[in-house]
């Protein structure tokens, strides 16, 4: 005798930008997400752009939490960490890397990180996908 399951999860691929591309000294994280909001489980690796500008980005894995407010404008709030690796090849020093931001119904919003010692607050969030 066999039994079968099936579970259904609402799964979706989020891509973005946390910072102001606009901005040619501003520095920049591109993230491409994984996100299921019925465990509120993220997943995805993120490249981070530096100011001033390095001749690699630093590229990474990142997991963290998502979370329906219901709140004002805001729809969800994503966190995110991660280690980082250097993007120097010879180097085994990571950096500890942390997000967050808070996303409207237009897939826009407000957020900030932590990387490298510095701490970026108030960046625009625009999701593509």
């Amino acid at each position: 005798m066999s039994t079968q399951t099936e579970i259904t999860t609402n799964v979706q691929t989020m891509q973005g930008t946390l910072g102001s591309l606009v901005n040619l000294n501003g520095s920049y994280v591109n993230f491409n997400l994984i996100v299921d909001e019925e465990t509120h489980q993220v997943h995805g690796t993120v490249r981070i752009h530096m100011n001033p500008p390095v001749e690699k980005p630093y590229v990474g894995n990142v997991k963290g939490t998502v979370y329906a407010t219901g709140y004002g404008a805001f729809t969800k709030v994503i966190t995110l960490e991660g280690a980082i690796p250097s993007n120097d090849a010879i180097s085994t020093i990571v950096f500890p890397f942390n997000a967050h931001f808070a996303l409207e119904a237009n897939s826009k919003g407000l957020g900030g990180f932590n990387f490298r010692g510095k701490h970026y607050e108030n960046l625009p969030v625009e999701v593509r996908s």
